[in-house]
Parts: C-alpha cells; structure tokens; sequence
C-alpha cells in the first residue's frame, strides 16, 4: 500500500479552525482525523469536537480487527 500525505500548508484557501484528533490502533498511533474551517463562520464546538474524537475512536477499532 502505498503512502501518501498532504500538508496543511498546501491548501489553497486560508484555515480559520481546526481540530486534530489522533487515530490509536494496539496502543500505536496510526494516523489522525482532521476537520478543518475554511471560513471564519467555522468556530469549532463541542459537537465537532465529539465528532472528530468518534470518528478517531471507530477508524482504531477497525484497524486492530
């Protein structure tokens, strides 16, 4: 499989939020959510913030399966 990865810095519109949240499979880390405000209307809640941490918690379940 081959890797591939993007930097933040290579988007072409300015980000105004972000929220990380690492992905941890067998106690590794082994990637990272990332959702990203493109506007300055994009403020970052708890919502979004349950979201990216569920998100991150269900990818590592399926990668230790």
């Amino acid at each position: 499989m081959e890797k591939t990865t993007m930097s933040v810095q290579e988007l072409s519109a300015p980000l105004y939020s972000q929220i990380m949240q690492p992905i941890i499979s067998a106690g590794d880390t082994v990637g990272s959510v990332l959702l990203l405000g493109k506007n300055e209307r994009d403020v970052m809640g708890e919502s979004e913030k349950m979201l990216i941490r569920t998100a991150s918690g269900f990818l590592g379940r399926q990668m230790e399966q």
